[in-house]
Order: C-alpha cells, then structure tokens, then sequence
C-alpha cells in the first residue's frame, strides 16, 4: 500500500505542475507590465563602444597574472558620450553642441584612454608592476598622467559587463602635440599602440586609425 501511495502521491505533483505551466507566462506577462523594465543596450552604441574597447588577459599557466580593458576616447566616443549624456538631462540641441565642442576639443589636447585593471595590479605608481606608453609611428610616449577615477555612468554602460566591483578604473592621458606643438596624431597616422609592459611580459593595444 506504501508504495501505491507514492506513486499517486508523485502523479499529483506532476499533474500540478502541468496545470500551472501554462499560467506561468501570464504571471511574467503581468510582471514585465506592473514594474518599470531596463531598456535592452542601444546596438549602436554597443557595436560602436566594440571598435575602441580593448581587451586581453594575461596567464602564467593557469593563474591570471593581469586583466585589462581600455577604451580610446576617441572623437567617435566622446560624441557618443555627449548624446547619452545630453539626452539623460534632457537638454536642448544647442547645449548638445556647445558639450560636443568642449569634448572634442579635449581631444586637441590629450590623448585619453580609460582602464580598467584588477585592485591586484594597480597602475601609476613607481612599484606598480605594469607600466603605460603609447607608440605613434614608430615613436614612444610617456603618459604624462595616470590616476584612478571615477567612471561616469555613460562610460560605464560602454564598457558593459566589463566594468565590475573587481576593476578599479584609471584615467591614461598623453599629449597630442609634440615639442614642436604638431599633432601627433595627422592623416598619415595608420594606427596607434598602447603597451601595457611589465619585467616579465608584454601586451598591446591597437587602434587602426584609417
């Protein structure tokens, strides 16, 4: 007798189960209308965050040594941070324009890029173990500044599920002029490198500028 009872006992529970499935996508239906869902990414700017985002993780064997993921700040990307930013606040096409000016004309002056490192391997410091230039044509330059920032959230939805509570982001500028204040960057420029270079490795980012 035991054993009949189980048995009708476990086709009760499924028969249950069979009864609410089918009532399990009205209650998700209900639930996506009654509570404020999180727009899906813009594929635009996700395609575009894609072209200047930068990503590679070093090993020794199987235990992780570094991981990094750098953004350029490209004119590209600053105007894409401008419309986020602009449309958040709501402001008029005139203001958009006068932000996109300053933005674009930062760029004149420095050649900018966001990095994300792991809190194990900071950058910046004398005795970090990980050091920054950039080469442009064949021509290494030193950052002339490297601090920890605070991403704006604009940024932050760029760099996607990149960015985590296990990333400390740095802000990497160079100058974007030489001594003889000429562009470093013109339209014979074909592509920009940043190594990222420590005793024992090396890694590279490049960006195609053509």
């Amino acid at each position: 007798m035991k054993v009949v009872v189980i048995k009708i006992r476990n086709i009760s529970i499924m028969a249950a189960i069979i009864l609410l499935l089918p009532g399990c996508g009205r209650v998700f239906d209900w639930g996506s209308k009654s509570f404020n869902q999180e727009p899906p990414a813009d594929p635009n700017l996700v395609a575009m965050a894609q072209k200047y985002i930068r990503s590679i993780t070093t090993y020794d064997q199987l235990t992780t040594r570094a991981r990094f993921d750098v953004l350029w700040l490209s004119d590209a990307v600053r105007k894409n941070y401008t419309n986020l930013f602009i449309s958040k606040f709501g402001k008029t096409e005139e203001q958009r324009k006068t932000f996109l000016r300053r933005q674009i004309e930062e760029n004149n002056h420095f050649i900018s890029f966001y990095v994300l490192s792991l809190y194990d391997y900071p950058l910046g410091d004398p005795n970090s173990e990980w050091t920054l230039f950039l080469t442009i044509d064949d021509k290494n330059y030193a950052p002339i500044e490297i601090k920890t920032v605070e991403l704006a959230p604009e940024y932050i939805y760029m760099f996607g599920k990149k960015y985590n509570r296990f990333k400390v982001p740095y802000s990497v500028k160079f100058d974007a002029k030489d001594i003889n204040d000429q562009p470093l960057i013109t339209s014979e420029t074909n592509n920009i490198t940043l190594y990222c270079r420590s005793i024992a490795s090396e890694v590279t980012f490049r960006w195609d500028i053509k």
